[in-house]
């Protein structure tokens, strides 16, 4: 169970792959500050020897330091206009930086990385969208029209402010559990049974600090005005 994604640093020559196990649902959310930010939390996340099998894979992400380049996918819901509201604000969180969506899934992404792709099926991304009649968005480069994205914007900025609430919701979970664990050690030393219900594990977002929120809060903005013809 979960929502597996994997991380990928790229600097120097040499690249480093992380893991997470809950955090694919929201990968957009972890990298939407920039990229130092987005590198410092993917270094936080488990080291991984092995690729997840691309079925598995629910998102990805690629940050080349050395290229100045965001490689990545995730689900996003499906909605498109969320993901042109993602990328207009990556366009302002990652000055540049190319940011490209990896239509190809995990095998994009390996295939970059020059990694072994046989015995690999090739993820086709619900957001291949050769076949809409809809006009390509000049900015993030998908089918998606200006109100689309606002209405896509819309969702973002309630999705990223709830995101950060989990942070402070995770950080009182832990020390729950660790509180529980003490009181259940004491109990059992007595010779009493216990038994301690399981939690579902909440995926832990990205610590930013205040001047990293506002920055965010900052792109919302100027995206808003943008494409509102304010």
């Amino acid at each position: 169970m979960g929502s597996r994604a994997h991380y990928v640093m790229k600097a120097g020559g040499s690249w480093e792959r992380r893991y997470t196990q809950w955090g694919g649902d929201s990968m957009e959310l972890d990298l939407l500050a920039g990229p130092e930010t987005a590198t410092r939390f993917a270094r936080g996340q488990r080291s991984e020897d092995r690729w997840l099998d691309e079925l598995d894979c629910e998102a990805a992400a690629l940050i080349d330091h050395d290229e100045q380049r965001l490689l990545w996918y995730s689900h996003c819901d499906g909605d498109v206009g969320y993901r042109a509201a993602v990328l207009a604000v990556m366009a302002k969180t990652w000055p540049g930086w190319r940011i490209d969506w990896a239509y190809g899934g995990l095998y994009d992404i390996l295939d970059t990385l020059g990694e072994p792709l046989h015995g690999r099926f090739r993820h086709r991304s619900p957001f291949q969208d050769d076949d809409s009649p809809a006009p390509k968005h000049p900015t993030t480069g998908i089918l998606a029209r200006d109100d689309d994205l606002l209405r896509g914007l819309t969702r973002l900025v309630e999705e990223f402010d709830a995101h950060q609430d989990v942070d402070q919701a995770t950080e009182s979970i832990s020390l729950l559990l660790r509180a529980v664990g003490a009181l259940t050690s004491s109990i059992e030393a007595m010779g009493l049974e216990t038994h301690v219900t399981g939690n579902a594990f909440a995926h832990r977002p990205m610590d930013l600090t205040d001047a990293e929120t506002a920055a965010v809060h900052a792109a919302f903005e100027a995206v808003r005005n943008e494409y509102g013809g304010a």
